[in-house]
């Protein structure tokens, strides 16, 4: 969702407009359900810290959150539960159900995936930095970021890794494929989770 998704839905929540719902207002809303989530991601990854957003995000809306697209749906939901409540209008024990489920849905998902830090640089290819990462070649990684990683890279989007050094590997889209190329820039702090469990860590002889 982007931010002109959510506030339409946040609109349609709480039945507002642009008028008895303010850009200040809603800013301020949004800012408080990203820190709420962010604080629940921030149980299970280190330093996640995304960038407030403004009235000029809100007003230009293309931006969208960090967090998983799955839980995107908690952003209109926190920003319309007080409202609907103030109104009493009869969505609300409905809209503290689905809350609820997604929290419990957002814990399980960044508790179970063993996120880890790791930096990549811009280069052909790009290579990344992660001390005693653990992975092999065609592990299979996704990414996600606090701000923007480089082009040629995704968020949410499996690659497949190719083993350098026990601290290093590159990116391929395919199993077997040729390492990404990364270009442009790059902000934030970046992670990536393994859908295979991490292994001990092995000598480079090992992992070739």
């Amino acid at each position: 969702m982007t931010l002109a998704d959510i506030k339409n839905s946040i609109f349609r929540r709480t039945q507002t407009n642009a008028t008895s719902f303010t850009a200040a207002d809603m800013v301020l809303a949004l800012n408080e359900a990203d820190n709420r989530i962010n604080a629940r991601v921030r149980k299970y990854l280190d330093n996640y810290h995304p960038t407030a957003w403004t009235t000029s995000d809100l007003s230009t809306g293309t931006a969208v959150p960090k967090v998983d697209s799955m839980f995107h749906e908690l952003y209109p939901l926190y920003c319309s539960i007080d409202r609907a409540t103030e109104r009493s209008l009869p969505s609300v024990s409905g809209m503290l159900m689905r809350i609820t489920d997604l929290e419990k849905q957002i814990d399980e998902f960044y508790g179970t995936r063993n996120y880890e830090v790791f930096t990549v640089t811009i280069a052909a290819p790009g290579v990344v930095t992660k001390d005693n990462h653990g992975l092999q070649t065609n592990d299979r990684v996704t990414l996600i970021t606090t701000g923007a990683v480089p082009t040629g890279l995704a968020v949410d989007t499996f690659y497949y890794v190719i083993y350098i050094t026990e601290h290093t590997f590159e990116l391929a889209a395919t199993r077997d494929g040729s390492a990404i190329t990364t270009s442009g820039s790059q902000s934030g702090t970046h992670y990536y989770a393994s859908d295979r469990p991490k292994r001990m860590k092995a000598s480079s002889e090992d992992n070739r």
